[in-house]
């Protein structure tokens, strides 16, 4: 007895189908959680540490007032080095994070001010006026 190509084919295609359904099982199996050893869950959202600071302790800084917003609670500060940051001197504003800290000082003021990371930005937190002058230019 001989069978045609196409029939010989069409008897192939229908046993390979036949068979896709028991592998599509083997293939979705889940994994049992004790054979998975070392694996770290990215899943999970850690929305708490975004918004907690790196580290506890305030990052002190001193620098003099070019400009304070009171109604934005920003200052612009030329700073000295900061090596906890590792920040050359520079100019750049600052968000305070209580408004009232802007009432302590005006431009011109030499201060010591301590920072804080919050989200993605250092923040004031507090901010001290100093009498003396700047020792480095």
């Amino acid at each position: 007895m001989s069978l045609s190509f196409s029939f010989k084919l069409l008897l192939s295609l229908i046993l390979a189908c036949m068979s896709v359904p028991s592998l599509a099982d083997r293939i979705t199996q889940p994994i049992p959680i004790d054979s998975v050893s070392g694996v770290t869950d990215h899943t999970r959202n850690n929305s708490a540490q975004t918004s907690t600071p790196v580290s506890s302790d305030p990052i002190s800084a001193r620098g003099v007032v070019l400009q304070v917003d009171q109604s934005n609670a920003t200052i612009k500060i030329n700073h000295d080095p900061i090596a906890a940051l590792d920040w050359p001197r520079m100019t750049m504003p600052f968000r305070l994070k209580e408004r009232s800290l802007a009432d302590k000082i005006k431009k011109g003021d030499i201060v010591e001010f301590f920072l804080e990371k919050e989200a993605s930005d250092y923040v004031i937190v507090k901010l001290n006026k100093r009498n003396s002058t700047r020792s480095s230019q």
